[in-house]
């Protein structure tokens, strides 16, 4: 009965498009910031790891892309795979220190590592575009037999789904494996899981990695999508200054609540709701709303 309805489900998703349009571009937002959600998930709800610098792999991410088309006019996959490529990078270099911290430490290197990286995307603008970002030309999506232009919204819509879906299977396979037991180890009781014999720090590190390599895949078909990039994917908080803000991964998570498989993607799916909702009617009222999701569970958790 559930793979009946996966797969009802699945194949609805999959028609979306041909039988509303309209729908295929809030999808694509959702397919994509839902895969970041789910990066910042395995940190947070399945190791206990509290990042507030997750945008920057996402960011990595779409500049490796980016930068392979514009200075090394690579091909799509060889594009998306330079994107993640950055990003496991830079959770591998972040990852190795901050994971040795305690869980307040934690929190401010990574908060900390996500503002030095957007005050250097704004400084080194020649680079990265700054405020105003850089455009370019994504190359086609080329399948055994086929060669699909990125610019068509049906082509974005399905590798969306595509990046979501393979986020998804990794998600699914970790948690129920020796590993998603090791995570969750860790996130209960550091210090029971070192005396059965775990590694905490390569656990920790592990899932610090595996997040920012998700995070960059986000990005990638992010910017492969869009055909841009820009500092701003840098900028911590973005979602609660910006005036058109993308859905915050850690509200989502909170949202969907923290440590289950889909929950990631529902409260990317209220954000984005919320969002349309409210930013024609009262634009302040999205950020207000995501203070009160983090407020309320605040002090549900401390109650």
């Amino acid at each position: 009965m559930k793979r009946l309805t996966l797969l009802g489900a699945l194949a609805g998703v999959g028609l979306l498009p041909w039988v509303w349009e309209g729908a295929a571009l809030w999808g694509i937002n959702l397919f994509i910031w839902g895969l970041m959600a789910l990066s910042l998930n395995l940190l947070y709800g399945y190791t206990g790891l509290l990042s507030l610098g997750q945008g920057v792999y996402f960011a990595l991410g779409a500049y490796g892309a980016a930068w392979s088309v514009i200075y090394g006019h690579a091909g799509f996959w060889t594009a998306v795979g330079a994107g993640i490529l950055c990003a496991l990078g830079g959770a591998l270099i972040v990852g190795w220190v901050s994971v040795r911290t305690s869980s307040f430490g934690f929190v401010v290197i990574t908060l900390v590592t996500a503002l030095i990286c957007y005050l250097l995307a704004l400084g080194l603008d020649s680079v990265t575009g700054g405020e105003d970002g850089m455009s370019f030309r994504a190359p086609a999506l080329k399948l055994p037999g086929l060669v699909l232009p990125i610019q068509n919204l049906f082509v974005r819509y399905y590798l969306a789904l595509g990046a979501l879906l393979g986020g998804l299977g990794i998600a699914y396979l970790i948690s129920k494996s020796l590993v998603g037991l090791a995570l969750r180890a860790v996130r209960d009781d550091e210090i029971a899981a070192e005396a059965f014999g775990y590694n905490v720090f390569a656990v920790k590190l592990f899932a610090f990695v595996l997040a920012g390599g998700m995070a960059g895949m986000a990005g990638a078909v992010w910017a492969l999508s869009k055909e841009f990039v820009r500092a701003g994917l840098f900028q911590p908080f973005a979602a609660f200054v910006s005036a058109q803000p993308d859905p915050d991964p850690l509200i989502a998570v909170l949202l969907g609540k923290a440590g289950t498989l889909l929950g990631p993607v529902v409260g990317t799916g209220i954000l984005l709701g919320l969002r349309e909702l409210l930013g024609s009617m009262w634009p302040p009222g999205y950020a207000l709303a995501m203070g009160i999701v983090v407020l309320t569970r605040a002090l549900f958790r401390s109650a």
